[in-house]
């Protein structure tokens, strides 16, 4: 391990943590265990507990242990068949045992009679009694609507006197009975139906009242003397759900996972017989969708004579009951986005494929258009001129009520001849392939269980050949491939399902992980990938939790490097010796001046007290390591970011295994990839970075301080690179300031060097001309980027690398600091979709000798920027504060990449020989230039041409700089 020194980051003793308690994973001062300061004893307690009424738990059971035993209230992120029930109900048993209350709720009373049952069993496994709606060593009351008369009468005794430890009841008796238990505060309270809790508000205020809070008219006071345990939710979430995180810090999140493994199948024409083929081969355990309620009862009807199906609609819904039982092979009902078919049913063991008859769809008339949507239909055939001529008002289209109606008849018109690729114009209707419900409703044959994630089949039968294509076009652009049913190995696919739903035994395939990255902004679009998070803020950092193919994935960000070298210790923040040792203090920055420093106390420029010191943020990151078994680095794929990487895995790995992620976009694939081949530090990156920043401070700071004392200005530099850079600024700048004549022809575009301004004869002579292929230029590395936005966007260096650095993090882009021309296979990809008959690809770099980043600057996406704007409107991807500028950068990257993938471009070049009584020169210039990659990007500089023949012109002379600055 590299000798390294970390000043007063020693959680144990708050001295120094060196590098041999790192590998220890202890405080050598006081010889105690790193992660004993984060490790109750109750944790322990519960553990032991838990290993004698169920067994060893699970690493994501853990998790949660960890978190009530720190008085945490939070939703529980997790699959089915987890044991989230089994575990509120041992908590809730542990309580009881220290003399505390807890309440379960429910859905229905067939689970309170299995959570009396699993108490009672729990409780005989310590030798305690179980009394139900009776006195006894661990006393529960419990309700439902199927006890005798005596049974309530005795519950409500047991309320009223308080004599009970742990409440059992349906979410309906909270409703309905809240009188009875409202003066009781809980310890704990685990709510197993929150969609029934949040369908009112009124019961989220229930649940805060006993926890200890108090309403007092539109306020609430007090705070919690309890923990409160949820599901997340499938229903929408109303306002009520504030309060959860405006009073217990978290919100709740949703089980709407895009997590899938699924074939998605177009099978054919809506036809009953073929429906009836798929259904005999693939077996029971399908879910059948159709687009209306009437649609389902005769679809029932024709399929019943030969298959045991039931139907789930709003007037009849008992079947879906016996659909869970197994009582049903099938249950038939309607693709609509917040119906029970489509989000609220999880049965991961019955639920084995979809079948869907007609695409669900989204129909419009252009009566009814919004502005929102005529942005969209106008993006969707932004190839027709006339409709390119609203493009560049678009954006304020909702403010012009005559643009608006005038874009509105085009699109009209435009419609009636042309067709778009990714919806349906019928008459006066508009159709959109509504995507998300397909997702939301295949998704249920795709689950997340306690083995990963099941595997499912999606058959659609569809008639309408132009919906199917846009369907096919949009489902792309949520990386989802339709297949042929002729590429389908059908009893291949069945092994593959049914393999997925074997219950083995015990395995620990889900485990929770945090997955640190550097921004925020990054983080929470990583952790949108996987679907809607649970929100929770743990100190000074934000974490989101979501749930994937492998983890329980809490993302949260670092915000860069958290510690720099000392300035206060060795020599300018090295000890040497017999060894080189760096040692690093915590990053501290001034909240008046914005100075950032690494002393201890005051800001030391401007004395303010108002300091924001990394250590907080540490030790947060810190708590959050003991409470997950892995943490994932995530920060960017170079030198800098493999430091910040080192500096976590050597802060936070006595308490957790630490693994780094390397990904070059931040994109759904990307992530996926870099979260299936996590490896270890790289060591060579790291000692680049320290050795870098140590000549900085060596080098730099020494020049830099001789600078203070000469000119007295403390916020003078002259650093490792900066020195010798500001030297050739200079240089050049003495170029620039000198000037020397040169003639100019302004009429032809020609620089002579005669130097006497006046009239002239020319005699210009066509030499030769010669039509070749060129290549185009290759994608740009960081430097031509920079030279190309400066020259092109007028952008300053600093303003492009924070456009770029936005645009990659809010996965637009691949990594932007590169010296790499690399396109990857995905990039390729990518090319050859947008590009089409005009592709001709090119890896241009094999080496990908790019330091960190090993793949050129490129989009990640077929998506040009109007397609980009549609996306937002669309709501398909959600970017942070993308601006106009952001736009017209990412404009120019996607460009200069396309126009490197494209075949060979063509030019013409002309050769002139020029005479004059002052002498004569010859001169070359391109006069034309076709092909796409020169529409795309204008590698070449065209100029017109000369005539030919005797002319006359005039000569201006003019002072020009002797050179011109580097950028």
């Amino acid at each position: 391990m590299i000798p390294v020194i970390y000043e007063n980051l020693c959680p144990v003793c708050n001295g120094e943590l060196v590098d041999e308690e790192i590998l220890a994973g202890r405080c050598l001062k006081k010889g105690i265990p790193i992660s004993n300061s984060y490790q109750s004893e109750e944790e322990k307690e519960i553990e032991r507990l838990f290993e004698k009424v169920i067994g060893k738990p699970r690493e994501i059971q853990r998790f949660w242990i960890r978190r009530v035993s720190s008085g945490e209230s939070f939703a529980a992120v997790a699959p089915t068949g987890i044991g989230k029930t089994a575990f509120g109900l041992v908590f809730s048993l542990y309580l009881s045992l220290k003399g505390k209350k807890s309440y379960v709720i429910v859905p229905t009373k067939l689970l309170v009679k299995q959570c009396i049952e699993n108490l009672e069993r729990f409780a005989g496994s310590i030798g305690r009694s179980l009394g139900k709606n009776d006195d006894g060593e661990i006393r529960v009351a419990f309700y439902h609507g199927g006890m005798r008369k005596e049974e309530k009468r005795s519950f409500v005794r047991l309320l009223e006197r308080k004599g009970f430890d742990i409440l059992v009841t349906t979410t309906q008796f909270l409703s309905k009975n809240f009188d009875l238990i409202e003066s009781v505060v809980f310890d704990f309270i685990f709510v197993d139906d929150v969609d029934a809790i949040l369908k009112g508000s009124r019961n989220v205020w229930r649940i805060l009242h006993l926890l200890g809070f108090r309403k007092v008219g539109d306020r609430w006071t007090g705070e919690s003397r309890g923990v409160l345990m949820v599901s997340t939710a499938t229903a929408k979430k109303g306002k009520a759900t504030r309060l959860f995180r405006e009073l217990l810090n978290f919100d709740v999140g949703s089980s709407f996972f895009t997590v899938r493994n699924i074939d998605d199948v177009f099978a054919g024409r809506e036809d009953i017989e073929r429906i009836k083929e798929i259904m005999r081969m693939m077996g029971k355990g399908g879910l059948i969708y159709a687009r209306t309620a009437e649609d389902a009862e005769r679809y029932q009807n024709l399929l019943s004579s030969e298959f045991n199906i039931g139907i789930a609609i709003s007037k009849r819904k008992n079947d879906y009951e016996r659909f869970e039982r197994g009582e049903v092979d099938f249950l038939i009902g309607t693709a609509s986005y917040y119906g029970t078919l489509v989000r609220g049913l999880d049965l991961p063991y019955r639920i084995r494929y979809v079948i869907f008859i007609g695409l669900p769809s989204l129909k419009f008339s252009y009566d009814k258009v919004t502005p929102s949507l005529l942005r969209i239909i106008a993006l969707s055939f932004k190839g027709n001129e006339k409709v390119r001529e609203f493009l560049p008002i678009l954006p304020k289209i909702d403010r012009d009520p005559e643009s608006f109606e005038r874009l509105k008849e085009v699109i009209r018109e435009v419609s009636r001849k042309e067709k778009s690729e990714d919806l349906v114009v019928d008459g006066e209707k508009i159709i959109f392939p509504d995507v998300r419900t397909y997702i939301q409703g295949s998704g249920r044959a795709s689950r997340l269980t306690e083995r990963g994630l099941t595997k499912g089949a999606s058959f659609i039968f569809e008639s309408n050949e132009e919906l199917i294509n846009a369907f096919s076009k949009r489902a792309s652009y949520y990386d989802i491939e339709i297949k042929n049913l002729e590429e389908i190995d059908i009893d291949k696919l069945k092994r593959e399902i049914d393999g997925s739903r074997i219950r083995g035994e015990y395995e620990d395939a889900i485990k929770p992980a945090m997955l640190i990255v550097e921004s925020p902004t990054k983080a929470k679009l990583i952790s949108r990938f996987f679907g809607r998070p649970s929100i929770k803020s743990y100190g000074s950092i934000i974490v989101y939790e979501v749930p994937t193919e492998r983890y329980i994935l809490l993302v949260t960000a670092c915000l860069g490097h958290i510690v720099d070298l000392s300035v206060e210790r060795g020599f300018h923040g090295v000890e040497t010796g017999e060894d080189f040792v760096p040692v690093y203090a915590s990053i501290k920055r001034c909240r008046s001046c914005n100075y950032q420093f690494t002393q201890e106390g005051a800001c030391p420029r401007c004395g303010s007290e108002e300091v924001i010191d990394s250590r907080d943020r540490i030790e947060d990151l810190r708590r959050l390591s003991s409470k997950v078994s892995l943490v994932i680095v995530g920060t960017d794929p170079d030198a800098e970011g493999e430091k910040i990487a080192w500096d976590l895995y050597n802060l936070l790995s006595p308490l957790a295994d630490v693994k780094r992620a390397e990904f070059h976009e931040v994109t759904p694939r990307a992530i996926r990839d870099a979260l299936s081949n996590l490896r270890d530090m790289d060591m060579n990156r790291i000692k680049a970075q320290i050795v870098r920043r140590i000549e900085d401070r060596w080098i730099g700071f020494v020049l830099s301080q001789k600078l203070w004392k000469v000119f007295h200005r403390m916020n003078l530099s002259a650093g490792r690179v900066q020195t010798p850079v500001l030297d050739w600024i200079i240089e050049q700048d003495r170029k620039y300031r000198k000037r020397v004549r040169k003639g100019f022809i302004k009429e032809l575009g020609l620089d002579v060097d005669w130097d006497a301004s006046g009239d002239i004869e020319l005699d210009i002579e066509l030499v030769s001309e010669d039509r070749k292929k060129v290549s185009p230029p290759p994608p740009y590395t960081t430097d031509e980027l920079l030279k190309d936005a400066g020259r092109i966007l007028k952008l300053s260096s600093l303003d492009t690398m924070k456009l770029a650095q936005d645009l990659f993090e809010n996965g637009l882009i691949t990594y932007h600091r590169t010296d790499s021309t690399r396109v990857s296979d995905v990039g390729l990809r990518i090319a050859r979709e947008y590009l089409g008959e005009d592709f001709r690809g090119r890896t241009w770099d094999l080496k990908g000798t790019g330091e960190g980043a090993h793949e050129c600057i490129r989009p990640t996406r077929s998506w040009d920027r109007y397609m980009i704007q549609r996306m937002i409107y669309e709501k398909v991807i959600t970017p942070e504060n993308l601006t106009r500028q952001h736009l017209a950068l990412y404009d120019l990257i996607f460009r200069r990449f396309m126009s490197s993938q494209c075949k060979d471009f063509e030019i013409l070049i002309k050769r002139y020989r020029i005479h004059s009584d002052k002498g004569s020169f010859e001169e070359e210039r391109i006069v034309d230039a076709r092909g796409r990659a020169f529409e795309l990007y204008h590698g070449v500089f065209v100029k017109r041409e000369l005539p030919v023949g005797r002319i006359k012109a005039r000569i201006d002379v003019r002072y020009v700089p002797e050179g011109y600055p580097y950028t």
